[in-house]
């Protein structure tokens, strides 16, 4: 699969439109589990891509956040998660190689969403939110954060929302 470029416009939280948006992007614990709230639906992964790649090739802004320098390889995981009528969100995860033990066997074992199998304790950093591209002309609101184990970053996560779901509408020119 060919790597896509991110189209990411950093947008505060608050000025999502939607109430549902903003308590989606403002989240910091686990997405699927408020996913399935939200929506009322039992969310499941489909993987689309597994590669290892060159971080500033796939998504340079997670470089710095990762203390990965240009040109370090990471792993790739490129998933969609959705429910039995809707496509709810596409994510892109990397995890710097050899880091952390556990990062490349949880990336590989594509059966269930991250979230609900990331090793105890962890931590969440929120690194931003706004919107990505959904396709060509589509906005759609994200977020991206880091997993960081031990004080160590262990993975870098965008996720991006389908606009039929969470509103992209902002009060942002």
């Amino acid at each position: 699969m060919t790597p896509q470029r991110s189209a990411l416009h950093s947008v505060s939280a608050e000025t999502f439109t939607d109430p549902r948006t903003r308590t989606l992007l403002s989240h910091t614990g686990s997405t699927t589990n408020l996913l399935e709230h939200l929506l009322d639906e039992h969310v499941k992964v489909h993987t689309l891509d597994l590669a290892h790649t060159v971080v500033d090739q796939v998504c340079p802004e997670a470089a710095a956040p990762l203390r990965l320098p240009a040109g370090a390889s990471v792993l790739v995981r490129r998933t969609t998660l959705g429910s039995a009528r809707h496509q709810i969100s596409r994510n892109l995860v990397l995890a710097p190689l050899g880091r952390l033990p556990w990062t490349d066997p949880l990336l590989r074992s594509c059966t269930t969403p991250l979230g609900l199998r990331l090793p105890q304790p962890h931590e969440r950093h929120p690194l931003g939110h706004g919107l990505d591209s959904w396709g060509p002309g589509r906005a759609a609101a994200a977020r991206w954060y880091l997993i960081v184990d031990n004080a160590q970053p262990a993975l870098f996560i965008r996720e991006t929302f389908n606009p039929d779901l969470f509103d992209p509408a902002t009060t942002c020119p």
